[in-house]
């Protein structure tokens, strides 16, 4: 019997939608945990904050990377799908257990299995390479990404809401809650058969190398996920602690739900005019503005002296650095063969988290020495650092004889 085809319109307005749940349920909890590790569980000193936060991140993100690989290899092998209902269903029952943790220790070990379940993200955007046709990829993908962005304001209004008139433990719930309803839009998804020869190979790669057979172009992009990670990181950790530098300890998580809100409103335009974009310029074309922008915002955030001025700035970065991940997933699936998307995203997903790994040891390292707007100073300069690197990496993996290595 033939299968049926698969509608990518419609896959693609299911992951939007699990999508905008999913972040909106992450970004209503993670973006004030350093405020909840200094208010809840008493970590007062500036160093050991520093340190927790540092932990906190780096192991969540330590787990991104041990197990996106093997949900992507999984992925090719048995379906997208099973892999996006397991990263929902699971991951939601952590993410309340979290709001009982009475230690740093507890949520860090908490956080780590959350993380290892997840990759959600990874997954949706691996099923939208692999169901959408060549030429509309760029579009799907940058619409993806305004979900992200979406739910990213939606998150951030109710967990600064939640935890201003009501509590943490409030907010972990409703992140838990998200989690299971993004898990129920994934159920009307529709995944693309998997092809035998996929099927076929798989397990012979799996049992003889821990790495697949990608090209060189494949393994370019991966490095330069890994600097996406780093630079596209480096300061999250701390916009609460900024803002409660200029606001104070009683309006800091109300004040950062909202400014962060309107950042990511900016990042969803910029979402879908990157993703328009890309698919009718040259990439280096967009990557100049894209990037010098960026830095300049991050500059401007960390001589902040005011929240409207904080915030027009957190806006500028998004409206720029949200085309950013569009760009370079066009780029990855147009040297990536479709039977193979599934693991390159995976491990695309896993780099980039190797890369805020390294955000997270580095900037936790410069707040202790420079203070939180260090932090921001040296972010805008790993901008202009990278720039010259991501278009030299660009203009590699999209030579004629890299791209069509043979084992793509």
């Amino acid at each position: 019997m033939t299968p049926r085809p698969v509608s990518w319109k419609l896959n693609l307005a299911m992951l939007w939608f699990s999508q905008l749940l999913i972040l909106a349920g992450f970004q209503a909890l993670i973006p004030f945990i350093p405020l909840f590790i200094k208010n809840e569980l008493g970590v007062i000193d500036h160093n050991e904050l520093a340190v927790a936060v540092v932990a906190f991140n780096f192991l969540g993100t330590a787990a991104y990377a041990i197990f996106n690989p093997i949900w992507g290899l999984l992925s090719d092998r048995f379906g997208v799908k099973p892999m996006l209902l397991r990263g929902t269903f699971v991951t939601s029952i952590f993410f309340i257990l979290m709001a009982y943790s009475k230690t740093v220790t507890m949520l860090v070990i908490l956080r780590f299995i959350s993380a290892g379940c997840a990759g959600t993200t990874a997954a949706s955007q691996a099923m939208v390479a692999r169901n959408t046709p060549d030429e509309h990829q760029g579009f799907a993908l940058g619409v993806l990404t305004t979900a992200i962005w979406g739910g990213s304001v939606l998150g951030y209004v109710a967990g600064g809401l939640l935890i201003h008139y009501f509590n943490y433990t409030v907010a972990f719930w409703v992140c838990g809650i998200f989690y299971i309803l993004g898990g129920i839009s994934i159920l009307f998804t529709r995944d693309a058969p998997i092809p035998e020869k996929t099927a076929k190979k798989h397990s012979h790669i799996t049992r003889t190398s821990f790495l697949p057979g990608f090209s060189h172009a494949v393994w370019i992009m991966l490095f330069l996920f890994l600097i996406l990670g780093l630079i596209r990181t480096f300061e999250v950790p701390y916009i609460a602690l900024k803002v409660e530098e200029l606001t104070g300890k009683d309006t800091a998580a109300y004040w950062t739900g909202i400014t962060s809100a309107a950042v990511c409103a900016a990042a969803i335009v910029s979402g879908i005019f990157s993703g328009y974009l890309v698919d009718r310029l040259p990439v280096a074309k967009l990557m100049l503005p894209i990037m010098l922008i960026s830095a300049a915002a991050l500059w401007m955030q960390g001589v902040a002296g005011s929240l409207w001025f904080f915030a027009v700035s957190r806006i500028l970065l998004y409206t720029a650095a949200g085309g950013l991940q569009p760009v370079l997933q066009k780029v990855l699936s147009s040297v990536t063969p479709p039977r193979k998307r599934g693991s390159v995203f995976g491990f695309a997903s896993s780099a980039q988290s190797i890369g805020t790994m390294l955000a997270a040891v580095l900037s936790g390292a410069v707040m202790s020495a420079l203070s939180i707007s260090g932090v921001f100073y040296i972010a805008g300069l790993l901008f202009v650092i990278a720039l010259p690197v991501i278009l030299r990496g660009i203009f590699l993996a999209t030579r004629p004889f890299v791209f069509h290595h043979p084992k793509a």
